[in-house]
């Protein structure tokens, strides 16, 4: 991968907020990373007009107090071009996939454990 990305880790696992930061520095080590365990510490993040957007979100679908769903569907209306959201889950859940099939923003639905592989084919498939 030669391009640098800008990316937001959302899950409310910190270990898996880990590993994601650890395999995405690894493989550009010019990659920005930032993590959240909330969902609405993220959107407050993103509802900064002074921060900057990612180009790619990494969203737990199940998460407390605000699920993945649920931070879409209010991300969605302040969400900049250019940002694309691959939703993140340790289950193998097909209306978890059909869902996110429905979101033109959400670009692939990711099985966790994260690794540079599946990091590698989500870049692959930026547009």
């Amino acid at each position: 991968m030669s391009k640098s990305y800008f990316y937001i880790v959302i899950d409310d696992d910190k270990i898996n907020n880990l590993v994601c930061e650890s395999v995405i520095k690894k493989v550009h080590e010019n990659n920005q990373v930032v993590s959240f365990l909330r969902a609405e510490e993220a959107l407050n993040y993103l509802s900064n007009a002074s921060n900057n957007h990612p180009d790619v979100i990494f969203l737990d679908i199940n998460m407390p107090e605000m699920d993945g769903w649920e931070f879409l569907e209010r991300f969605l209306p302040i969400r900049k071009n250019g940002t694309y959201v691959f939703m993140l889950s340790s289950s193998i859940n097909q209306a978890d996939f059909d869902k996110a099939k429905k979101y033109a923003e959400v670009l692939d639905y990711v099985v966790k454990p994260f690794s540079k592989e599946k990091l590698l084919k989500a870049v692959e498939m930026l547009p």
